[in-house]
């Protein structure tokens, strides 16, 4: 019998439910351009909206990122809004901001509590995590620990562990995004995935980036992976596909199973 994963409900939409969700990327550099990108978006109905922050111009000026944080969420309604500052080595934009600035400004967007997600990588000081964790707490938001590999995939045993020590350090969801250098690689991400899927019990995401891991970003829900990201306007990292064809592979995948994703 599989064991009970603590869903989580972000308004109305659950990460860790009865199938994976589909989230899209805004990338814009200014407020205009994040506005105009959530527009387009929103009208393929996409679960889940990420502010990638690292490509915002402004991203040193608290007030202006909270400013747009505001407009994005009265633009997007109810749909859950990921808000994540990627490292230049995950695969982030360099920033004006160090990880300290990071961490500070998250604690600022937590407080405004306009967002519903935040993403700080799992390789972090463990001090800084603890304290996003405790912004995100007291706000009552989530935080997703993630870790980026863009050279290689790990082995096995190393992949799983890295979903656990997320959990470890207080995640409510634990993110691996690898760089796969053949099929096998791809293989051993979904075994990593469902392995860490039966010892853990926070919602999982998983992906392989770029073209050869591109199947994992459409059948990774059948191995534990809870969020799968597609180009809405512009992707966020290579192997992205287009949302539409992300939701129909979700619903053909479904519809064989006679309703169940799983």
């Amino acid at each position: 019998m599989k064991k009970h994963i603590k869903a989580i409900d972000a308004r109305g939409r659950k990460l860790g439910g009865d199938t994976p969700l589909v989230g899209t990327p805004l990338v814009g550099r200014t407020r205009e351009r994040v506005l105009a990108e959530a527009a387009s978006v929103l009208r393929q109905k996409p679960d889940i909206i990420e502010w990638r922050v690292d490509y915002f111009e402004a991203i040193g000026d608290t007030d202006a990122v909270i400013g747009t944080a505001r407009a994005l969420r009265e633009a997007v309604g109810k749909r859950p809004v990921i808000f994540t500052c990627r490292a230049e080595r995950g695969g982030g934009e360099k920033t004006a901001i160090g990880v300290e600035g990071v961490v500070a400004l998250y604690a600022a967007v937590a407080d405004s509590r306009l967002v519903d997600f935040i993403d700080f990588d799992v390789d972090n000081d463990p001090a800084l995590i603890r304290e996003v964790r405790e912004a995100t707490r007291r706000n009552d938001l989530r935080l997703i620990l993630s870790y980026h590999n863009l050279c290689y995939t790990p082995g096995l045993e190393d992949l799983v562990d890295r979903f656990l020590e997320a959990e470890r350090l207080g995640a409510d969801v634990a993110m691996v995004q690898v760089m796969p250098r053949d099929r096998a690689d791809v293989l051993r991400l979904l075994a990593a995935t469902a392995a860490a899927d039966d010892k853990t019990r926070i919602p999982l995401v998983s992906m392989s980036i770029g073209p050869l891991g591109s199947v994992t970003r459409m059948v990774g829900g059948l191995f534990g992976s809870w969020l799968s990201f597609a180009v809405g306007e512009s992707a966020s990292a290579p192997g992205q596909i287009p949302i539409g064809d992300l939701v129909a592979v979700h619903d053909i995948l479904r519809r064989s199973r006679g309703g169940e994703m799983f």
